[in-house]
């Protein structure tokens, strides 16, 4: 016998037993995160949250990891019961969209929006469908955070607006947060008479505006039809019926010409477009993303790679040699024409974007042969928003015309674009569907990688992951330039650290192609979120041991 065996049984029944519980190694997993939703969605920068929690935070300490480049942490503290906690947004986060997650030792979340503002914010009370129930809304910027929460639920809110002064009212849902609501919004006066309404504006997310032909109080009013129509008539709610109400009276932005500035320029100066503005111009610093105050709403200013220039700054013929951007607005029912001054055999992109931007135009693009006769057409791009791209190969030198026009030939100072022509260059991109990735103890973790080849894009694939702790393998396949792996490849990731213990943290993988005869220029593996940012940040778990 082992000296284990004979202390066992010269010992009583039940102190026998408590000792096993007491020596043997425990076999039961914490749980990790599972949370459908959090309320309110966003705050103030500078300001403390109480987050209410759907669903379960899992086990030991929890955490609420950003994944917004270089921003500083948010204080996240949970009730003892677990089903709220405070957040804190520190003063100088970066405003906007912050795509964040809940981990702790035994796994992690998707990530999930968070906005962060710069006005103050509120909560909506109930009851509030009629007038006489309106919440107040003071200042003259505020943002509401609100929920319809059952089917037939109307949101309704006061506001007091001087005259000559425009009301704006905007909805976040849909787009960003991912509510299944179709939101309406709805501006009457204090006997229920409607002034203003919108359904949809550059997308199913809607925004209204009102100048107020006298001091007074006016109402916003909010319901919803759903997302997906179904066979009701009735206004929709639920519990994931979440949105973000910005009504402000004072100065608010909407957008900038030009649209976007080139990658790694200094300063720029631009014109500002909106409601309620006291300047017609701004300064964007060169460090800079945004534009903040004092307007209601920030304002993200887009950088891509190619040299920005506004259609009045081109000449008559409007001439545009790639790589080249112009940044214009269609003024009139008529098409905008564009010159496109193009070499024989040489391969071109052109593309209409609206989408980023909140325009309300649906372009369409028409090009144009030096000869007259129609090459390309293209209404929708092929990832079904309203964007559009043409791809095609000069077959003579010289001057092709390029017409923008709307789909149902509106126009006017919101339908504006961003018109981007450069030459059609072999590219790719990986993504995955996933942004938390947990090794589980008897398996193996896999994660799936799609990869889009474009432009007869046919490099063999090398792919790597970077931040794995010592102790976990990986297999990586590569990615051919035909068959199945040109299109996907999954990897594997197997094995635990050295230290027992649990470990989590942020990995990038990394595809680079394999016969590149000089350094090559690596493609990240993004996870793509809803409002078109790209995250090449995942979040790996491995969990800590719990068996023998």
């Amino acid at each position: 016998l082992t000296a284990s065996d004979a202390l066992l049984r010269a010992l009583p029944l039940r102190p026998a037993l408590a000792l096993l519980l007491i020596t043997l190694p425990s076999t039961t997993a914490a749980d990790p995160p599972a949370i459908d939703r959090i309320f309110p969605p966003g705050g103030q920068r500078g300001t403390t949250v109480n987050l209410r929690i759907a669903g379960k935070v899992g086990d030991g300490e929890v955490r609420c990891i950003s994944a917004f480049p270089n921003a500083p942490p948010f204080a996240f503290t949970l009730n003892e019961k677990r089903d709220a906690a405070d957040l804190v947004i520190p003063p100088d986060a970066p405003v906007g969209v912050h795509w964040i997650r809940f981990a702790n030792p035994a796994g992690a979340t998707e990530l999930r929006p968070f906005f962060v503002g710069t006005i103050p914010e509120v909560s909506e009370t109930e009851p509030n469908a009629r007038i006489a129930e309106a919440n107040s809304l003071n200042g003259e910027s505020v943002t509401v955070n609100a929920v319809l929460e059952k089917s037939g639920d109307v949101d309704t809110y006061a506001v007091t607006v001087p005259a000559g002064r425009t009301l704006v009212a905007s909805i976040t849902a849909n787009r960003i947060l991912k509510s299944p609501m179709d939101g309406v919004l709805q501006i009457v006066d204090a006997r229920g008479t409607v002034v203003a309404q919108n359904d949809d504006d550059s997308s199913r997310d809607p925004l209204v505006e009102f100048t107020a032909p006298a001091d007074g109080t006016w109402y916003v009013r909010v319901f919803a039809f759903p997302a997906e129509p179904n066979s009701s008539i009735a206004f929709a709610g639920g519990a994931d019926y979440i949105y973000r109400l910005t009504v402000t009276s004072t100065a608010c932005l909407h957008h900038t010409v030009p649209l976007a500035r080139q990658s790694g320029t200094g300063e720029l100066r631009l014109q500002l477009q909106g409601w309620n503005l006291t300047s017609l111009e701004a300064v964007l610093g060169a460090t800079h993303t945004a534009l903040e105050g004092p307007f209601a709403l920030p304002l993200r200013i887009a950088s891509i790679p190619e040299p920005v220039v506004v259609e009045d700054q081109l000449a008559p013929e409007r001439s545009l040699t790639p790589p080249i951007a112009a940044s214009a607005r269609l003024a009139a029912a008529e098409p905008d024409e564009f010159t496109l001054i193009a070499v024989k055999s040489g391969r071109y992109s052109i593309s209409a974007e609206v989408e980023e931007f909140g325009s309300l135009l649906d372009p369409v693009l028409t090009l144009t042969d030096p000869a007259g006769k129609v090459l390309k057409e293209s209404d929708d791009s092929d990832r079904g928003d309203r964007d559009s791209r043409i791809d095609f190969t000069a077959a003579v030198d010289g001057p092709h015309r390029i017409t923008v026009r709307d789909r149902y030939l509106s126009f006017g100072p919101r339908f504006f674009y961003l018109l981007r022509c450069t030459p059609t260059l072999p590219d790719a991109s990986l993504s995955v569907k996933s942004s938390a990735i947990t090794i589980p103890s008897d398996k193996p973790a896999e994660i799936p990688v799609t990869i889009t080849r474009r432009n007869g894009y046919a490099e063999i694939l090398d792919l790597r992951i970077e931040g794995l702790p010592e102790g976990v393998t990986v297999e990586c396949p590569q990615s051919a330039k035909e068959g199945d792996s040109s299109k996907s490849v999954t990897i594997r990731l197997n094995g635990r650290p050295a230290d027992p213990a649990a470990w989590s943290g942020r990995i990038r993988i990394i595809a680079t192609p394999a016969s590149a005869a000089t350094p090559p220029v690596p493609l990240p593996v993004n996870w793509d979120a809803p409002d078109g940012t790209t995250i090449p940040e995942l979040w790996l778990t491995v969990p800590a041991k719990t068996g023998a």
